[in-house]
């Protein structure tokens, strides 16, 4: 009785056979259960948080600078000699970003690739629906 349906006979259903209908009932449902990844949205994503990742990846080269008038030559020497007693950890750091971007991007791609396919299968499976019925 716990959750269990009976059928006609009223004895408990079997759980293999309650399974087995709950796909067929899914499957057969005409509204898609993938929503298509569009070209615009890898582009947004490329452009947007990946390209941050990628652009901002080399610590080592970023420009030092200041907006201070008077002690800005000041506050950029000290800056240049922080970076430079910092020295193996914005190179270690601006190695991990290239490779998190470099990941990114590959997954990115990856996705996109599993999501032309995923459209493709829906659609056969449309295709073959429809040949099936009368």
């Amino acid at each position: 009785m716990g959750g269990e349906r009976p059928d006609d006979a009223g004895a408990p259903a079997d759980p293999q056979r309650l399974i087995a209908a709950r796909l067929r009932e899914v499957a057969a449902a005409t509204s898609p259960l993938f929503e298509a990844l569009t070209p615009e949205r890898v582009s947004e994503w490329e452009n947007g948080d990946i390209g941050r990742i990628a652009a901002g990846a080399d610590l080592v080269r970023l420009p030092i600078s200041s907006h201070r008038q008077r002690s800005g030559p000041a506050v950029v020497a000290l800056k240049r000699t922080l970076r430079r007693l910092l020295h193996p950890l914005p190179e270690t750091q601006s190695s991990v970003n290239a490779a998190n971007a470099r990941v990114a991007t590959f997954l990115l791609g990856q996705l996109a690739a599993q999501a032309r396919a995923i459209e493709q299968l829906e659609s056969e499976l449309a295709e073959l629906r429809a040949q099936r019925q009368p």
